[in-house]
C-alpha cells in the first residue's frame, strides 16, 4: 500500500465493515468500446453490492441530448449533449441528498463540471486516468476544487498533488472481474498467437517494428490486432492491413473478447504511456503474461515484479523478451499462473470496492481523502 493512502493502516478487507452507512453519489459514464464487464465503471455495481449507491450518467435519446446542449450554452458553456445533462443532474443530487461522498468516475470526461464551480467542494471526488503528459494547463487548475482525488497508479501522485492538495490524492488499483475473464489453459494456441489491442497512448511504429522482426525470425506465429476499423489505416498500423500472419478483430462481444485473451498465447503492448491500461488489467486476469514497455503505472500492475518490462523504444529488449516467452513456454506459463495470483490477490473488484468504501467513509469522518 502506498503512503499516500488514506485507508487505516489496520484495515483487513477480509472482515471489514462499515462503521455507519456512507451516502454515496456516483457520476459514472457510457463507454461506448467497452462492454458489460470492462472498465472502471464496474465499481458503481460492485461497492452497491456493500450498500446502495445513488448514480448519475448520461441518458440516451434525442431530449437528453438537446436538453444538455441547450443548458450548458444558455451558461456560456460549450454543450455536450448528454454529459452535461448529467453534470445538471449530478450537482441537483448532491444539493438534494447531501452525499458524504460525490464520486464522478471518469474525472477527465467532467471539467465542465469543475469550472462551474468557484470554489472546492469538500465531498467531490474525481478519479484520474490519464497521465501529466496529456493535461492542459487550464485543465490542471480546475483540480483545486476537488476535495480529493483518486489515482489508478502511483508515480504521478506527487504531480497532482501540487494542484489537489497534498495528503489529497491517493491510490487504489483498478478492479478486475474475475469471474468473468479467467485463464483457460487448454484453449491456447498452437502455433503461439500474440495479441495487440486498443489504440490510446499506444507505441504503433515500435509494434510494427517489432512485429517485423518477429516474423522474419518467426514465420509460424500469428498476431491478433485489436483496433478499430477506422484506426487501422494510421500510419503506423497500414503496412500490416494486408501482412498474411495479422488477423484483425473489432466489435467483439464480451464472450469472444474473453475467447481472444484465453487462446492467446502472449499480449504485446508496446506503449508511451500509460495508466491503468483496461487490456493489461484484462490480460492479467485471463493468465495472458503481457510483454509491455516500463511506462506509467505498468509497476502498479506487476510490471517488473511478476512480468518483465522493457525500456521504451527498446525494440532489440522487446524482441529478445519475446523470445524468451516463446522459447520457454513453461516459464511462460509460470508468469501466467502469478499474473492471474496477483490479480486475485490484489485487483478483484469486491476488493477494490471495499477500498473504495473505506476511502469514502474517511472521507465522512475527516472531512478530507
Amino acid at each position: 500500500m502506498s503512503t499516500h493512502s488514506a485507508l487505516p493502516r489496520s484495515s483487513s478487507l477480509g472482515c471489514w465493515r462499515a462503521k455507519f452507512f456512507v451516502k454515496i453519489l456516483h457520476l459514472r459514464e457510457r463507454i461506448p468500446w467497452f462492454g458489460g464487464h470492462s472498465g472502471y465503471e464496474q465499481l458503481t455495481r460492485q461497492v452497491h453490492q456493500l450498500q446502495s449507491v445513488q448514480t448519475v450518467r448520461p441518458r440516451e435519446g434525442l431530449l437528453a441530448r438537446y436538453s444538455g446542449s441547450t443548458y450548458a450554452r444558455f451558461h456560456g458553456r460549450y454543450g455536450r449533449g448528454a454529459t452535461s445533462l448529467s453534470e445538471l443532474e449530478f450537482r441537483w443530487q448532491r444539493r438534494w441528498r447531501r452525499p458524504d461522498a460525490s464520486h464522478v468516475l471518469y474525472l477527465e470526461n467532467h471539467f465542465e463540471l469543475l469550472a462551474a464551480w468557484s470554489g472546492k467542494r469538500r465531498d467531490v471526488v474525481g478519479t484520474i486516468h490519464l497521465p501529466p503528459a496529456v493535461w492542459k494547463a487550464e485543465q490542471l487548475q480546475l483540480l483545486s476544487r476537488l476535495g480529493s482525488a483518486l489515482v489508478l497508479y502511483q508515480r504521478d501522485i506527487p504531480f497532482f498533488e501540487t494542484h489537489v492538495g497534498r495528503g489529497r490524492v491517493q491510490f487504489i488499483r483498478h478492479g478486475a472481474d474475475v469471474d468473468f475473464f479467467k485463464p483457460a489453459p487448454e484453449k491456447v494456441c498452437e502455433p503461439p498467437r500474440i495479441l495487440y489491442s486498443g489504440v490510446y497512448l499506444r507505441n504503433e511504429p515500435m509494434l510494427l517494428r517489432v512485429v517485423d522482426r518477429l516474423v522474419k525470425k518467426y514465420p509460424d506465429v500469428r498476431f491478433d490486432l485489436l483496433v478499430p476499423v477506422h484506426h487501422r489505416s494510421s500510419p503506423a498500423l497500414a503496412p500490416l492491413l494486408q501482412h498474411p500472419s495479422v488477423t484483425w478483430h473489432a466489435g467483439l462481444s464480451d464472450e469472444q473478447l474473453r475467447e481472444l485473451y484465453q487462446r492467446s498465447y502472449l499480449m504485446l503492448l508496446p506503449m508511451n504511456e500509460s495508466g491503468a491500461n483496461t487490456a493489461v488489467v484484462e490480460a492479467l486476469t485471463s493468465g495472458l503474461p503481457v510483454a509491455t514497455t516500463d511506462v506509467g503505472g505498468i509497476r502498479d500492475y506487476a510490471g517488473g515484479d511478476i512480468f518483465p518490462v522493457v525500456p521504451n523504444d527498446d525494440d532489440a529488449a522487446m524482441v529478445a523478451l519475446v523470445e524468451q516467452y516463446l522459447n520457454q513456454p513453461q516459464w511462460r506459463n509460470e508468469t501466467a499462473r502469478r499474473c492471474r495470483e496477483f490479480v486475485e490477490q490484489n485487483m478483484a473488484w469486491p476488493l477494490i470496492a471495499q477500498k473504495h468504501l473505506e476511502f469514502y467513509q474517511h472521507l465522512s469522518e475527516n472531512g478530507v481523502g
